[in-house]
């Protein structure tokens, strides 16, 4: 029994030792985490740039909004009084004749 521990112990050994990375593996990989790390670092380049971007047209937008709303107080002020002078107009008209 012992002896068929020690093979399987040895087996074990003789499989796993090849399996593990090789140098010319483990430089690729690095390689390819520093790529990685690059794209990265770019990626949130770009997403600061695109956030600075957004936050600047949204407080456009709310500026325009802003005047919109102005304007469009404005017509109705000059609509209001624009019937007011129409209603005095017909009665002057009205008592004109």
């Amino acid at each position: 029994m012992k002896r068929y521990v020690l093979w399987a112990i040895l087996a074990a050994f003789v499989v796993a030792g090849p399996v593990g990375c090789g140098k010319k593996e483990i430089e690729a990989l690095n390689t390819k985490v520093t790529q990685l790390e690059k794209d990265l670092a770019s990626a949130k380049e770009s997403l600061a740039e695109k956030s600075k971007e957004a936050d600047e047209m949204q407080a456009k937008a709310k500026q325009l909004q802003a005047t919109a709303d102005a304007h469009a107080a404005e017509v109705s002020k000059l609509k209001a009084e624009r019937d007011k002078l129409k209603r005095d107009l017909a009665a002057a008209k009205k008592k004109k004749r």
